[in-house]
């Protein structure tokens, strides 16, 4: 559900030679990447302090204002992925370390300036420029994920398809991770919430990128009895392989409480992004081995940190497992 793309600095230089529509249309780019695109830019930074050079060349009104705007809100969500190596002994242009390495970095579109898409497109990669954007197959199928969000039917995808397509891109570079969901905690972590707990951190360590500098947190609703420690041994059991050395946290929150407790939305968090779980923590059936009806859906990021800590006064504390 989200998307790694490569814009290439000299595309913000071309615009600005073809005028306020061109400015404009990079411009309405960007507007899309916001909602469900990360940016790899080279690992040494070189790319921002290049944009920045070719911005410098643009006139001072509200389109360049827009641009800086929406660079700088990527930036602060932690949406640049420094991931492209570049030529350190620059022998060669930036762009073709770009195409060699666009399938290992996961690219799904690179947008480059109109001398350069005749290049051969990487495998899975769509090459493009900004005039011919909006022909993409990428866009159709990113903007109707960022209004729709995906639905999907009992059946309709297996379970390590069902987590690649929604969470990988999203979780895959993530140094913290909340998980929300009230009902799964009361429930005891029974039936199906038991097996999708255990396929998703399973499958987490395999393709986070740093789990050693990942903190994955559990907030539930505190079970009866004893059941909070049950949920703790079970969730404390998945702390194997790749994931030995990440922290994992579970956090109970007690409904007896005086003021807010948890409340019944269920929401995947992290630094860089937010996602809405329709059905919660048990979206995958044990019994198939495929996904059951739900849907998956964008949230605003700083409006579900804010509703997290606003919470906290029915936190019971905890410590790390």
């Amino acid at each position: 559900m989200y998307f790694y793309v490569f814009l290439q600095p000299e595309v913000f230089e071309e615009a600005v030679a073809d005028g306020e529509d061109a400015t404009q249309n990079v411009a309405g780019i960007l507007t899309g990447f916001q909602q469900n695109c990360f940016l790899a830019v080279f690992e040494d930074g070189r790319w921002d302090p290049s944009v920045r050079e070719k911005l410098e060349l643009w006139p001072e009104n509200m389109t360049r204002k827009r641009v800086v705007s929406m660079l700088v809100h990527l930036k602060k969500r932690g949406r640049f992925l420094y991931s492209v190596a570049p030529d350190y002994d620059c022998t060669k242009p930036d762009i073709e370390y770009v195409f060699a390495q666009a399938s290992m970095i996961s690219l799904d579109l690179i947008l480059v300036i109109a001398s350069e898409v005749n290049r051969t497109a990487p495998s899975g990669v769509e090459v493009i420029t900004r005039r011919s954007y909006q022909a993409t197959a990428f866009e159709p199928m990113r903007s109707n994920l960022a209004v729709y969000g995906k639905t999907c039917s009992a059946g309709e995808m297996g379970e390590v398809d069902f987590l690649e397509f929604h969470f990988k891109k999203a979780l895959m570079h993530a140094r913290e991770i909340h998980i929300c969901d009230r009902v799964c905690g009361k429930k005891n972590l029974a039936d199906n919430f038991r097996y999708t707990i255990r396929r998703l951190v399973t499958w987490l360590g395999k393709i986070l990128s740093d789990p050693l500098n990942c903190r994955i947190v559990f907030h539930l609703g505190e079970p009866e009895g004893r059941g909070s420690e049950f949920v703790r041994h079970e969730i404390a059991s998945l702390k194997v392989g790749h994931l030995s050395g990440t922290s994992i946290e579970v956090e109970f929150y007690d409904d007896s409480l005086p003021g807010p407790s948890l409340p019944h939305q269920r929401f995947i968090l992290t630094d860089q992004i937010a996602i809405g779980v329709d059905r919660g923590l048990d979206f995958l059936d044990r019994a198939t081995g495929r996904c059951r009806d739900t849907c998956v859906y964008y949230q605003e990021p700083i409006d579900t940190r804010k509703l997290l800590v606003s919470l906290q006064s029915g936190r019971i504390p905890s410590q790390p497992i």
